[in-house]
């Protein structure tokens, strides 16, 4: 969808005079899936939605990433493709974050990162 991502939503609130140093930038810990993909990259078909757990947790080792593509990662495993964020998602996503020279980042749904919070600390690398 056009003008539907962070960078569009970002460059809107700095032409309204909001400064960059005031905005973060959100990344969730889980991932949205969809079943019956007709491809392994971006850009096919599916069938619905997937189910189970998309936690980043469980995707890592039930779908692992396969891919990169504006700046998320995804994975695709059997008739299944995933969009989430990996630690090397989330060092592309801070380098942006730091040259826009944004305030820093904020995540959601913590029970989503793996127990030794490898999210968290992709995070707290890529922002310095």
């Amino acid at each position: 969808m056009p003008n539907f991502n962070s960078a569009d939503a970002i460059a809107k609130l700095r032409t309204q005079g909001v400064p960059a140093k005031k905005l973060l930038l959100g990344v969730p810990f889980y991932g949205h899936g969809w079943t019956g993909v007709t491809q392994s990259e971006p850009g096919g078909t599916a069938t619905a939605p997937a189910s189970g757990d998309g936690s980043y947790r469980a995707l890592k080792v039930r779908c692992p990433a396969t891919g990169l593509a504006g700046g998320t990662s995804y994975g695709h495993c059997g008739n299944e493709w995933w969009g989430y964020d990996t630690p090397a998602s989330l060092a592309v996503k801070t380098k942006w974050a730091r040259e826009q020279q944004l305030g820093g980042a904020f995540f959601w749904e913590l029970s989503g990162d793996t127990e030794n919070g490898e999210l968290a600390a992709a995070l707290d690398r890529g922002l310095g």
